[in-house]
């Protein structure tokens, strides 16, 4: 048994994975879940709008959308780790109750996402 290989990922490495990329690890959760709780609670049809309706914010005010993530993003940067995993468990309440929101935020990311990709690519030319 001792030279015996074993498969798989064990809990210490996942443990640090997690504490290197716990932005990453955080949001990849947040999304499953509001996707999960999408289909269990709200249908997916009203998330499909509220992240259509939140592209279209963000392509048709981009800067306002950029000041808003930014505030929010800071706002959660400037408190230590204890309130850090406070915020991020409101963030995983909020994913279960009001998953079209989070829809609606990533929509509104994406769409301030694509408008300065297409703006970069035009000025290049």
């Amino acid at each position: 048994m001792d030279g015996e290989k074993k498969e798989g990922v064990s809990v210490k490495e996942i443990e640090e994975f997690a504490k290197k990329h716990r932005y990453e690890v955080f949001f990849c959760v947040l999304f499953v879940i509001a996707c999960f709780f999408t289909f269990v609670m709200w249908g997916a049809g009203l998330s499909i709008v509220a992240s259509s309706v939140g592209a279209i914010i963000g392509v048709l005010l981009t800067s306002k959308v950029e000041q808003f993530s930014k505030k929010l993003f800071s706002f959660v940067f400037k408190h230590e780790q204890t309130v850090q995993l406070i915020l991020a468990g409101v963030g995983i309440i909020l994913a279960i109750f009001l998953a079209p929101l989070i829809f609606f935020l990533l929509g509104m990311h994406g769409g301030k996402e694509m408008h300065r990709n297409a703006m970069d690519s035009a000025s290049r030319m």
